[in-house]
């Protein structure tokens, strides 16, 4: 356990020599523990001589969330904007370098998304994904492209860097078939105490969301990502 509470956003990744010194046992000990938690897929091995959380992890962050009982909050405010919007609507989180789904409401009509309650998925696509991406920061993304494996291009990679940066300036971010084919999706930030915690979305297929409509859901979304902020903020007082 003590291994597992050294990863952290700032450093998501670390080798054995570093996991050794932190907790104050010897290197072939420290070698030990994590053959341990790999034969558990509690962690990876990230190349380099370094080691990150597995997916395994964001299961056990799911089951933490449903335990706890933040979703009282934000289901019935999810539940409003699918309604209000007619799409799917779904709020994310960051768990180290991937996006998880924490809740989640949609209309039987919508079409079926990849992202559902208990998913992964990587920060650089997605409306969702980029909003958290932004909110990390320049020096952090560039980071976390450092380490994703298999690497992007560079063009992808500049280009969702320019991109984040135009999401933290105008404070929500859009994206169409980044995730899911003929999928366009809105999103904005959760913020609690001047962080942000999560990203609210609302996607639905490209074919039924013209201009106007695209401007109607990018308006509800952002002020559901401000009713949200707010009533997570009450909560945790």
């Amino acid at each position: 356990m003590k291994i597992l509470l050294l990863f952290t956003e700032k450093g998501p990744e670390l080798s054995v020599e570093e996991i050794a010194h932190s907790i104050g046992i010897s290197v072939p000990s420290a070698y030990r523990f994590v053959s341990l938690l790999r034969e558990m897929d509690m962690v990876e091995d990230n190349g380099g001589g370094t080691y990150v959380l597995s997916p395994r992890i964001f299961l056990l962050a799911r089951s933490a969330e449903q335990a706890f009982p933040v979703s009282r909050v934000l289901r019935p405010l999810v539940e409003r904007l699918s309604k209000d919007t007619g799409e799917a609507a779904l709020v994310i989180r960051r768990v180290g370098d991937f996006a998880t789904c924490v809740e989640m409401s949609q209309p039987e009509h919508t079409i079926r998304l990849s992202f559902e309650p208990g998913q992964i998925m990587s920060l650089h696509r997605g409306a969702g994904p980029k909003v958290l991406l932004a909110a990390m920061g320049e020096a952090w993304a560039q980071r976390y492209f450092d380490r994703l494996r298999p690497e992007p291009s560079a063009a992808e990679r500049d280009a969702v860097l320019a991109e984040v940066q135009a999401v933290a300036a105008q404070g929500w971010s859009k994206s169409e078939a980044e995730v899911d084919e003929g999928v366009w999706a809105v999103a904005a930030p959760i913020g609690v105490g001047g962080k942000v915690v999560a990203a609210v979305t609302v996607a639905g297929p490209h074919f039924r969301i013209d201009d106007e409509r695209a401007g109607h859901i990018t308006e509800r979304v952002v002020a559901a990502a401000a009713e949200l902020s707010d009533s997570l903020g009450t909560w945790r007082r």
